[in-house]
């Protein structure tokens, strides 16, 4: 089966032109004589105009990137791929380099749309995500270019691709990126998964008895040390995700911005008419909440210090943020499997928690926070080893 790469080269320019249409005569019109007449809050109002650069800024590197590469063909060694199976593939890619690195990320994707009417509110959600790099070794000449093999092995318990209900749908996308001189390559493919015939064991439970546990990254920042009444205290620091902190600390400076223009810079003569009073009191109701939500969420993300001493008597898992501190503790015979749950994610990247699962009761979760996988998978395994 051929699937074509997912060129977004004409929405892109669509939605660019038209961004520029409505905010160029907004900002000469409206916002540039008022800020000639002294009204401090029309600056908020050259946002539109700078969005409306980046907008074509991105149309342009996917018309250069379009030029360079043409279309990547994706070709799949069988019609859909099964869930609990393996997907391969190979990537027709068009003039790509022969000494190129290429990444791979197959992403399941639940895509969402909540609301109704002009209040429809459109998000993504990772369901489960893995990568791979294939090296130059690994790559195949072709008669256009290189082509590029594709070998995953797909979950057993993930959603299989949804497309009956327009507002909650499944797919299964794949991108490949190539770090390059000049313009990168990057592109997508929608993959069709079916769902695995009844009856069907997942082959992972076979595997997991055979194959070896997971190696620590070297780039892991998690303390391990023993703990003298017998057991492993793993602890995972605060600031241990950059990106993270730097992407919600931006959206909370960003609101806080807006809070303080609304307080500040808008006059307070609202209140003499009750329209204004009622927008007002509505702007005001939905900031300042969603405000502290950003920083409290900024704040978790750099300061959260996370304890798991987990030995022959249990597990206890303890927490710190800003001085505030809090425990739980479970005997061992509570303790079910440990899994990987996504929690946080930012843009596509998700941000892996760890699931533990109880006799009795909800399960646990520990906010670890990890953007590696690998890393996220060893520590499981080594709180599992250290229980026994």
């Amino acid at each position: 089966m051929r699937i074509r790469s997912q060129s977004h080269l004409r929405f892109a320019w669509a939605f660019a032109i038209f961004w520029n249409l409505v905010s160029a005569p907004a900002t000469f019109l409206g916002a540039v004589p008022a800020i000639r007449q002294g009204k401090a809050v029309a600056w908020v109002a050259l946002l539109f105009p700078f969005a409306g650069a980046a907008l074509l800024i991105w149309a342009v590197n996917l018309s250069l990137r379009f030029w360079r590469f043409g279309v990547s063909w994706l070709e799949m060694e069988t019609a859909t791929a099964t869930l609990g199976g393996p997907l391969r593939a190979r990537i027709a890619a068009n003039r790509l380099p022969e000494d190129s690195t290429v990444h791979l990320t197959l992403t399941c994707i639940n895509k969402v749309v909540t609301g109704s009417g002009q209040d429809r509110s459109p998000w993504e959600k990772v369901v489960w995500q893995e990568e791979q790099t294939v090296g130059r070794e690994s790559l195949e000449p072709g008669p256009d270019g290189e082509n590029v093999p594709v070998s995953f092995r797909l979950p057993f318990d993930a959603p299989p691709t949804r497309s009956d209900n327009p507002n909650d749908r499944v797919v299964w996308r794949l991108e490949a990126s190539a770090r390059l001189a000049g313009v990168d390559y990057d592109e997508q493919f929608e993959i069709p998964v079916a769902a695995p015939p009844p009856g069907t064991i997942p082959e992972a439970e076979a595997r997991t008895t055979s194959s070896r546990p997971p190696a620590r990254p070297e780039t892991s920042g998690i303390l391990v040390e023993p703990v003298p009444e017998g057991g492993t205290r793993f602890v995972l620091p605060p600031c241990r995700n950059i990106r993270a902190i730097l992407v919600t600390a931006l959206f909370s400076g960003i609101f806080c911005g807006a809070a303080a223009l609304f307080f500040v810079l808008v006059p307070w003569d609202l209140h003499r008419n009750p329209f204004g009073v009622f927008v007002g009191g509505v702007i005001g109701v939905v900031l300042v909440p969603f405000t502290l939500l950003m920083v409290l969420i900024t704040l978790y993300t750099i300061f959260l210090r996370t304890s798991v001493v987990a030995g022959p008597s249990g597990l206890t898992i303890t927490s710190n943020l800003l001085g505030l501190t809090w425990s739980s503790a479970n005997p061992t015979r509570e303790i079910g499997d440990i899994t990987l749950k996504v929690g946080m994610q930012v843009g596509m990247t998700p941000y892996y928690d760890l699931k533990i699962a109880r006799a009795s009761g909800r399960p646990l979760t520990i906010s670890t926070m990890l953007r590696d996988k690998r890393e996220a998978e060893w520590l499981a395994a080594e709180i599992k080893r250290s229980l026994r």
